[in-house]
């Protein structure tokens, strides 16, 4: 627990902040337009952070921000301009939603392919926003629906979440999750008319052809969509069922087809698509 308190000199604990105070109004808010914002002052008082922000996945549907805060540098800056419009489709999160992760506490790289440091999206779209440490809130709710919220460490603080305050934001998971629960089951949060486009795969075959005129197949573009999310040629493997020898195949192949030959030149080739309209994995 959180708490800062003095003892009085009849041996009284008067607390001056804790976290039973947040808490308290996190629950009293449950349903409101302002339960993010008290929900977001109650998870400070269990671990302070510079930055949060609250994103909600529904199905295929582009990602709804519900909140978002900073104390120094606006870390979400590229959010509305990059994010949404397309950066998500590659992001371990959206991942973590689309296969129905478990819920809990993740660090980025708990939840991201083993590559995913060295993957050009980290550089272009992590690499720049500032955060230097983060950790997330992730509960996926039924069969279509993850709420996600992100606790950062940035240049405000210019430090990093250390394992005691990391301990202590886990010993509160239980209720964390129980409130996020009860919050969207007594709010109207978007379920419904998910919209149904296109597959990734098809589409980015369709859009490569009529931007640039490359004919992909279909295993071209899945191992081109994996290599841009960060897998290395053994994890891609293991997601199409075959060998690491035979991913390097069809990458030297994906390349030669695309005339190029690096990964800077395929995220520089395919990101400009991946924002376009229709675009869903799936």
């Amino acid at each position: 627990m959180s708490s800062e308190g003095v003892y009085t000199p009849n041996g009284v604990f008067s607390v001056i902040k804790t976290v039973f105070d947040s808490l308290a109004r996190a629950i009293d808010r449950v349903g409101s337009d302002e339960f993010y914002p008290t929900m977001a002052e109650y998870l400070r008082s269990c671990m302070d952070y510079d930055n949060v922000i609250v994103i909600v996945f529904v199905g295929t549907n582009v990602p709804d921000v519900l909140y978002r805060s900073v104390r120094g540098p606006d870390v979400f800056r590229y959010v509305a301009e990059q994010y949404l419009p397309g950066a998500y489709l590659l992001d371990p999160v959206y991942h973590f939603h689309l296969r129905r992760g478990e819920p809990g506490l993740y660090r980025l790289l708990d939840i991201a392919p083993d590559q995913f440091r060295r993957s050009r999206y980290f550089k272009w779209y992590y690499g720049r926003i500032g955060i230097t440490d983060e950790i997330s809130v992730l509960l996926p709710i039924g069969d279509n629906t993850t709420i996600t919220i992100s606790l950062g460490k940035d240049s405000f603080s210019g430090q990093l979440f250390s394992s005691k305050a990391e301990d202590q934001l886990r010993r509160h998971e239980p209720v964390v999750m129980s409130l996020l629960r009860a919050h969207f089951s007594a709010s109207e949060v978007r379920t419904a008319s998910e919209r149904r486009p296109t597959s990734v795969i098809d589409h980015l075959i369709a859009a490569m052809k009529s931007h640039h005129s490359v004919g992909l197949s279909r295993r071209q573009a899945e191992v081109a969509l994996l290599i841009l999310q960060g897998h290395s040629s053994p994890s891609i493997g293991l997601h199409l069922g075959v060998s690491p020898q035979t991913v390097k195949v069809f990458r030297k192949q994906l390349y030669a087809r695309c005339g190029i030959s690096s990964q800077a030149e395929l995220f520089g080739l395919l990101m400009p698509i991946l924002g376009s309209d229709g675009m869903a994995l799936d």
